[in-house]
């Protein structure tokens, strides 16, 4: 990030207390070019809430209540937070095993190695705005206690495109490892892909108890899809997660009228943490149609930075009108057309 940016970011921050409402602000931020809409919610960890072609309805899982109510400034949270999932595009950090392991705030969490929740600093924080166009937003988010890092997200939307860019800091005075995770969430009964030539490059974690059951991956025609369906009858979930080491940089999924391509770079599987992949799917089902979700999961480079260190990671996202109801041979054939 160019150091006029975080000079403007400092300058126009300013000392509020730990918690407070705006009440002039509206909490669902748009920008568009006329064919692509786009909303985030900065005070929810800068979270895209909003994507989708104008005129269709939103490709991201989203809870469209949230728009309309008063933002919140989180400048601070307690080392025994509470998690509540509001979906959208969001960023973690990665291995998910070291979450919780780097801080000294919850010891509890630390020795356990806990891998939930995420860190709420980047999850809920408040992101500030620090640049707004028509077409471009770009949010810097609050240092992190836990995970020792601060984000700066940019969105910008250029040749009927979305470009996404985070960037990481170090804010402590010691090296500190981590990957950049980016998750975008959709319906869980959604078609999604991810291209993969051997079904040997892909890793399924999931179980089956007494009232749990284990979703299905597919491995077809040179893709690895999301075969969603229902728990059954005397099973009260279905959920299962799919690490792929993708041939391409991309994943698609096919929601609302609407092929969501994201691309991305692709990494050597040497560069990724061992316990995470280029690309992974989760999937989660319950009896429940409102609960269905799938998260398409892209995995930056696993690096140490120095005292102060940046690193990056960006995708760019397209969208192109499709069938309401599209069949497994309309997806493959579409994602060769595309070159994904």
């Amino acid at each position: 990030m160019g150091s006029w940016l975080k000079k403007l970011f400092l300058e126009t921050r300013t000392a509020v207390q730990n918690v407070y409402y705006i009440p002039s602000m509206s909490r669902l931020i748009k920008i568009t070019d006329g064919n692509i809409e786009l909303g985030v919610i900065p005070d929810l960890g800068g979270m895209v809430a909003l994507l989708r072609i104008v005129g269709k309805r939103n490709v991201l899982k989203a809870d469209e209540t949230l728009w309309n109510k008063r933002p919140v400034v989180r400048r601070g949270f307690c080392p025994n937070p509470r998690w509540k999932a509001y979906n959208g595009h969001i960023v973690w950090l990665g291995p998910q095993s070291e979450w919780w392991a780097h801080q000294n705030l919850n010891l509890k969490k630390r020795d356990e190695r806990a891998v939930w929740p995420p860190d709420p600093y980047i999850n809920n924080g408040y992101f500030e705005v620090i640049e707004k166009s028509d077409t471009k937003v770009s949010m810097m988010g609050p240092e992190s206690e836990f995970s020792g890092v601060r984000l700066f997200k940019s969105i910008r939307i250029k040749d009927g495109k979305v470009h996404f860019k985070v960037s990481a800091q170090n804010i402590r005075n010691v090296p500190i490892s981590w990957d950049l995770w980016l998750n975008t969430r959709v319906d869980g009964y959604a078609r999604c892909y991810a291209p993969v030539s051997s079904i040997n490059k892909i890793r399924v974690d999931g179980r089956v108890t007494a009232k749990l059951d284990m979703s299905e991956f597919l491995h077809d025609g040179g893709y690895c899809g999301v075969t969603s369906r229902a728990p059954s009858k005397d099973k009260k979930e279905r959920w299962a997660k799919a690490f792929i080491q993708a041939d391409r940089g991309a994943m698609a999924a096919f929601v609302s009228s609407q092929a969501l391509i994201i691309r991305f770079k692709r990494h050597a599987p040497k560069l990724i943490h061992p316990e995470q992949a280029l690309v992974e799917f989760y999937n989660y089902t319950s009896h429940n149609r409102e609960d269905a979700l799938t998260e398409l999961e892209y995995h930056a480079p696993y690096v140490t930075l120095s005292p102060g260190e940046w690193m990056d990671a960006s995708q760019v996202w397209e969208l192109h009108p499709f069938k309401a109801k599209p069949s497994h041979r309309d997806c493959v054939d579409f994602l060769r057309s595309a070159g994904i």
